[in-house]
């Protein structure tokens, strides 16, 4: 594309021209930002297929237009390397990815495409897979004129609840165009760079008869090729209209009338359970500040302690590392389970309501954790301390017998997963997947002990670092990380459950992330991809619970926790996101 140094509405005009003549200029239709919003996502769908045929550098893909490919669109290729192997029990646990370079399709029918390569990093082989990347798509908004900021920052708002794509934000791009006259290939190049960007997407507004002409230009970042251009007329319903329309499926509660954050509570917290303790069907708050256990009831006026257990002997050193809540033992009331570690030893207690308060009915050596076992409901596992492993021996499920808690059956657990670092779940297919975390925050999908899937993201959020001294000096600390929890829930009513992790985001000084998101994971069959997201929350995920709330619908609590600074001490609030079943 040649370099033009003229402003951004030629450049997009004479691009079109250029790198898509033989394509008709259509003007679309558009009701709101939503429409607009769907039109830019469409190229950039989900897509994988496998290379079916390679004609020097001409290629036959085995995706179409039923896979919502398009003319213009980029692929990379890559093909399975060599084997990954557990380091202990020699299973294949992946591949390595190869690199082959990239197509772009010229030709789309209905079940198979055309593509010409672009980037050749290896010589393409039938077998070679193509794909567009299923990592999200680092996109910037270029306004090319000023007025209707609200429709840009709508339409920003709109590709981040996608859960497809980052918009960078629009301040940054702003300061980085504003002393840059010449807006051409060679900027949307450096931009691309500057700012690690997959798309640069131009949008111009121009009032027409009442209504609005809208024009958007993609461009790949990395050589300012341009991907596509809509034009459209759009008329636009209010905002609050619009919102009402794609409101995400979990939304955060804002506002006095439908909900606002709990004040922040009166001392730092770690993890937390809400359950209806006493059942007098209100939901009691059991918060751990990693020494002692708090139980609270949120009223309109804030906060209202009920309850707060005896602290520690001085000389005792007590670090929590897990809360739970379930009714084990048939009592008819949730019990607290408690796992801590004291004096370089791990405990595990249990505790239940008695005439207002809370009493230790169980103190045993070991681990315990509630899950859900879909099929079975709630069920106590737990496994043996070792103090010179830290976990021991394959967890057992528990039973409550003659006034204890009796280990019975084995719950094996594939190589390398901690107790506390996976779920059982349901995604509809015959036999139960287990989702887990792996040593650098990945999620895993397991069958039958071996993984057949493993994200590409990191998912980083809520830990418990775990330092044990050695009795052997010479060995140094045992270090140990216990992961965040992942939630697996039916949101939808669909009879499959759906995966729902927090990432925090960054980190400051005060050693907590500046922001966090909740992600929701569905199974494809093959693999999870995001189904929604919720951006923005202001500090870290440190932990996070799902309740019912009325008949059809769902919270997700969540525990988020700003690390303040230097004039700023750290706070911590309970967010609540909110959402119901489809209907």
């Amino acid at each position: 594309m040649r370099s033009i140094a003229v402003t951004f509405l030629v450049l997009c005009a004479l691009a079109f021209s250029a790198g898509a003549a033989d394509k008709p200029l259509g003007l679309d239709e558009f009701s709101s930002v939503d429409d607009l919003a769907s039109a830019i996502l469409a190229y950039f769908p989900k897509v994988q297929g496998d290379v079916t045929a390679v004609q020097g550098d001409q290629l036959t893909i085995a995706l179409g237009k039923k896979n919502a490919l398009m003319p213009g669109m980029v692929l990379g290729l890559w093909r399975d390397g060599k084997e990954i192997l557990h380091p202990v029990t020699g299973m294949v646990i992946g591949h390595v990815e190869e690199e082959v370079g990239s197509v772009e399709v010229t030709r789309v029918g209905d079940l198979s495409s055309v593509a010409v390569v672009r980037k050749k990093l290896k010589e393409p082989k039938q077998g070679d897979r193509a794909r567009i990347t299923p990592k999200k798509i680092q996109l910037a908004i270029v306004p090319l004129r000023a007025d209707r900021p609200e429709i840009i920052a709508e339409l920003t708002e709109r590709l981040n609840n996608s859960g497809r794509c980052t918009v960078f934000d629009g301040e940054k791009v702003s300061a980085f165009l504003k002393n840059r006259p010449q807006k051409d290939s060679v900027l949307i190049k450096e931009m691309g760079r500057v700012f690690n960007l997959d798309a640069v997407v131009a949008v111009g507004i121009y009032p027409s008869e009442g209504r609005y002409l809208v024009t958007s230009k993609i461009f790949y970042a990395e050589d300012a090729r341009p991907l596509a251009t809509i034009v459209a007329t759009m008329s636009l319903a209010t905002r609050k209209d619009a919102l009402g329309e794609i409101r995400p499926f979990f939304a955060p509660l804002k506002g006095e009338k439908s909900g606002a954050p709990a004040p922040a509570l009166p001392f730092a917290v770690k993890h937390f359970v809400a359950e209806d303790l006493d059942g007098d069907g209100t939901i009691e708050y059991v918060f751990s500040d990693g020494v002692r256990l708090h139980l609270y009831r949120q009223e309109p006026t804030g906060w209202r302690e009920i309850w707060t257990e005896a602290g520690p002997a001085i000389s005792s050193r007590v670090q929590h590392l897990y809360l739970g809540a379930a009714d084990i033992n048939g009592a008819g009331r949730p019990q607290i389970f408690l796992t801590a570690m004291e004096d370089g030893k791990v405990w595990s207690s249990v505790l239940e309501a008695s005439d207002g308060t809370y009493r230790r009915i169980v103190k045993t050596p070991g681990f315990f954790r509630v899950i859900n076992y879909p099929g079975r409901g709630l069920m106590l596992i737990g496994q043996d301390f070792d103090p010179e492993r830290f976990f021991a021996g394959t967890p057992k499920q528990y039973a409550w017998s003659g006034g204890q808690y009796i280990a019975g059956t084995e719950v094996p657990l594939p190589a390398g997963v901690g107790l506390y670092d996976f779920v059982f779940v349901n995604f509809g297919d015959p036999g139960l997947l287990l989702v887990a975390f792996d040593e650098r925050d990945h999620v895993l999908v397991y069958s039958k002990g071996a993984v057949i899937w493993k994200s590409e993201e990191r998912y980083q959020g809520g830990e418990t670092a775990v330092v044990l001294p050695m009795a052997n000096a010479d060995k140094g600390d045992l270090k140990v990380k216990i992961r965040g929890r992942i939630l697996a829930l039916d949101i939808d009513g669909d009879g499959k459950d759906e995966v729902i992790l927090p990432r925090n985001i960054g980190r400051t000084l005060f050693r907590w992330a500046k922001a966090s998101e909740l992600h929701t994971l569905g199974w494809t069959g093959a693999r999870l991809e995001q189904e929604w997201e919720i951006k923005d929350i202001p500090g870290a995920v440190l932990d996070l619970q799902a309740t019912a709330s009325g008949k059809g619908s769902t919270q997700i609590l969540t525990l988020v926790g700003s690390s303040g600074g230097l004039f700023k001490k750290k706070s911590v609030q309970l967010m609540v996101y909110s959402g119901r079943e489809r209907e």
